[in-house]
């Protein structure tokens, strides 16, 4: 296998993910920040120009919970092996798409990324963040009241997916005093060796 990626949250998804599974694959740099992403022949293997994208044999991914769903099948492992299980970790999937990482683009890319690449924070944006995110905290929240994990009562390829997100927005100045679930399910996640061998910016 190969891993076109960048450590950005979205790529680490999936290093986080290949690290706990302890699968070999070859991981190919794309500088977003030189732009390699738009380059053409990073655009013949992913016309959209993001990464993450994973290569096995004739097999071309993108989307990195696309991937790691794929990882689960391949696997058997950090994936429910049942029908409904599986249906609930597409659920948690879908909502970290849809309500989690909207508000949390908008505060990383305009808290951290702004910073690093020189151009003023969109102050509208970080406020629009702000306002979204403890509604959906608040769910997780809810949800790791009666389990340890976001999926389930064992680690999965789920949280591999949230770590990272929620990871940056924490890094992004979005605390989670007010939400203690999270916080330690958050500590016990990045705690956790796979988490620690994947790849990140600096102070991220």
């Amino acid at each position: 296998m190969k891993l076109y990626h960048f450590p950005s949250p979205n790529p680490q998804k999936v290093t986080f993910a290949l690290k706990e599974l302890g699968l070999d694959c070859e991981i190919v740099p794309v500088d977003l920040a030189k732009g390699e992403q738009r380059r053409p022949e990073f655009l013949a293997i992913n016309p959209f120009g993001r990464v993450p994208v994973l290569v096995d044999g004739d097999l071309t991914l993108t989307e990195s919970h696309a991937i790691l769903a794929y990882l689960g099948d391949k696997t058997d492992r950090l994936w429910p092996a049942s029908a409904a299980g599986r249906a609930r970790a597409l659920q948690w999937l879908f909502f970290l798409s849809q309500h989690l990482m909207p508000p949390a683009g908008e505060l990383a890319f305009n808290r951290i990324a702004a910073r690093v690449l020189g151009f003023p924070p969109d102050e509208a944006a970080i406020a629009r963040g702000e306002k979204a995110l403890p509604g959906v905290i608040g769910i997780l929240e809810g949800q790791l009241a009666t389990q340890k994990w976001i999926g389930g009562p064992e680690f999965s390829l789920v949280d591999c997916a949230y770590v990272p997100v929620l990871n940056v927005v924490e890094k992004a100045g979005f605390g989670y005093r007010d939400f203690p679930k999270l916080a330690a399910y958050l500590d016990a996640a990045r705690a956790r060796p796979g988490w620690k061998e994947t790849p990140k910016l600096p102070g991220l």
